[in-house]
């Protein structure tokens, strides 16, 4: 049967092990590793009362990261970085280009209530989002 260290145990090695022992669960929380459902920025998700909203992609991040629309709501995603981005939902529901440079946009109208979850392939885990559909 195998055992996990305690703290004290823990303390007799070597700090780079110290470390990265202590660390592992905070990065695992950090990440979504802790249930929760807000990996993507759920629980901040910004309001957005308007037909239409536009996202930027500045700085290897969405921004806002979240958004909360209702049915009908046009989204435009649009680089504002020198570098390619990309905006790929996790369950295919859609999918800009491969490679946007800087100042492409891309375009999607959110007709069914529900949580659109998605990244840039490019960068993730730093650059990911949500779109929450909700009923009206």
């Amino acid at each position: 049967m195998s055992r996990v260290p305690c703290l004290a145990s823990l303390a007799r090695l070597r700090p780079p092990l110290v470390a990265v022992t202590l660390s592992v669960p905070i990065l695992l929380a950090a990440c979504g590793g802790s249930g929760g459902g807000s990996a993507y920025g759920e629980k901040e998700a910004v309001e957005v009362p308007g037909p239409t909203v536009t996202v930027e992609m500045r700085n290897i991040l969405f921004e806002p990261k979240a958004i909360r629309v209702k049915p009908g709501t046009t989204v435009t995603w649009v680089n504002r970085d020198p570098v390619v981005h990309n905006v790929k939902a996790l369950d295919s529901t859609f999918l800009s280009p491969d490679e946007m440079p800087q100042g492409d946009t891309f375009t999607f109208r959110f007709e069914r209530p529900g949580t659109y979850r998605y990244q840039c392939t490019f960068h993730p885990p730093n650059q990911i989002g949500v779109v929450i559909v909700e009923g009206e």
